[in-house]
């Protein structure tokens, strides 16, 4: 079947727009700071503190994004600013991911573009920005397209090429997705055969490195790592929070499944035209329930419930979709199919997967602004130079909107988002309290030093340098 080109550009002026608005919801994100959640706290407070980058268990590719921000030190110690360039850094790694996927396919197949926006909409569960797992799917989703599309053009090959070093050290999971690319890289070898030997050489490297970051994680796991091996670890590890956010990731999972569907059973013509149009209907169907249930999570974000790190399925979904994904475009590339279902005439499937990341994006960043400005109030309201941090004080953070932000990151949240209130002769700004947790604040008056977790001290004149000012400890 020739292509339908009123249908590729119906898709593209439903993706053009969409991509711009999700590029401001990310830029919105990245202002109220929201990748400092959780581990992305500590991450911008040792990059703030001490001035350097976090290696976390030997990732040396999540060094990466970390790199802006410790460009950024050496211009400027404002840690507003440093936050702002460290979220940015971060939240920019998602749409830049989606648009490299855009360019690759808005003229050779933009209908294939729904699977990569699918698959963020899942990700979007997970509140963690610094994950090293996403951040594999952010790399690897261009590459997957790019392997399908234009296995011979040289820079994808030496894209694949990096993409084995990279894998290796950045995740422990990440051999999941190096055995992945070896394998399409096998089935690219298989097909072509003026390209087998490239790629046959590019499956066994990329291969070889997946097999030494399996060998590396069932060796070297840390205690931390190992906790996720355990039944109920797994579990918690693997499962979104709630109902709500399930249905998602079904409506997700669902969406992919008929559009590829959809494609591959129209060449050669299995359906009628009557059950073409029913399974377009579905998609479209299914595309609107996705929008539904994002609506859904988004309220329990703004409640305070369903709030995780990160849910392992949302990576295993991506990795089908990314499946799907090579696996349709390979097929698709001999004719040029464009996927001309009757639901992507007018672009619906995109606008309505679009305007889920967006209320995804914009839901969490507005939980995220409401728990810190609470945050801010709670440090305000104090008179002395220390704040006690338990699982019910101080008081303010008790609501159940601030589950967001009431976490063991939450003393370093407090420097990050302090209050900069001026003071009344205009000279600066207020000094501010630390927040400590457990008998934190005893401990900062007798040795001057700020235990913000057992295994994170720094002495107050640090902070206060890099902070500050702060209300001295001791009066």
């Amino acid at each position: 079947m020739p292509p339908d080109k009123s249908v590729d550009e119906a898709i593209r002026r439903a993706v053009d727009p969409a991509l711009l608005l999700i590029a401001g919801a990310y830029l919105i994100a990245a202002l109220v700071g929201l990748p400092l959640f959780g581990d992305g706290g500590y991450y911008f407070f040792k990059l703030a503190t001490d001035g350097e980058p976090l290696l976390p268990n030997l990732r040396y590719t999540a060094l990466l994004p970390q790199l802006p921000g410790l460009a950024a030190m050496q211009f400027t110690a404002d840690p507003v600013l440093m936050r702002h360039v460290f979220s940015i850094s971060y939240q920019s790694l998602p749409w830049l991911s989606l648009a490299a996927c855009w360019l690759l396919l808005r003229r050779r197949m933009p209908w294939l573009m729904l699977l990569p926006l699918l698959s963020v909409a899942g990700t979007l569960l997970n509140f963690s920005a610094v994950s090293e797992l996403l951040s594999g799917l952010y790399l690897v989703w261009p590459l997957v397209l790019a392997m399908a599309l234009a296995p011979e053009r040289p820079w994808v090959r030496i894209y694949a090429f990096l993409s084995g070093p990279l894998l290796l050290a950045l995740h422990p999971m990440a051999f999941v997705l190096a055995f992945a690319l070896a394998a399409a890289a096998g089935f690219i070898a298989w097909r072509a055969p003026d390209l087998r030997r490239v790629w046959r050489r590019l499956a066994i490297w990329i291969g070889v490195n997946g097999l030494i970051r399996l060998v590396w994680t069932l060796v070297g796991a840390n205690a931390y790592e190992r906790t996720n091996l355990t039944d109920t670890g797994m579990a918690h590890y693997l499962l979104p929070e709630t109902a709500m956010q399930q249905l998602l990731l079904g409506a997700v999972l669902v969406c992919a499944l008929l559009a590829v569907g959809a494609e591959l059973l129209r060449r050669p013509p299995t359906l009628t035209a009557r059950r073409h149009a029913l399974v377009d209907w579905m998609l479209g169907f299914a595309c609107a329930l996705l929008l539904f249930a994002s609506i859904g999570v988004s309220a329990e974000f703004l409640l305070g419930q369903g709030i995780k790190l990160k849910a392992g399925l949302t990576f295993v979904v991506a990795v089908l979709l990314m499946g799907l994904a090579f696996l349709v475009g390979s097929l698709s590339r001999a004719d040029a199919a464009t996927g001309a279902m009757q639901a992507c005439r007018g672009g619906l499937p995109y606008r309505l997967v679009a305007a889920a990341i967006l209320t995804l994006v914009l839901a969490k960043s507005a939980a995220w602004w409401t728990a810190t400005r609470g945050l801010q109030d709670a440090i305000a309201d104090s008179s002395g130079p220390c704040i006690g941090f338990s699982v019910d004080q101080p008081f303010g953070l008790q609501w159940p909107w601030m589950n967001i932000v009431d976490d063991w990151v939450g003393p370093v949240n407090a420097l990050a988002f302090r209050p900069r209130i001026p003071r009344a002769d205009g000279q600066g700004i207020e000094p501010m309290p630390l927040l400590l947790p457990g008998d934190g604040c005893r401990v900062l008056d007798a040795t001057v030093v700020a235990h913000m977790t057992d295994w994170m001290h720094r002495p107050w004149a640090v902070l206060n340098d890099r902070f500050g000012p702060l209300r001295v400890p001791g009066r």
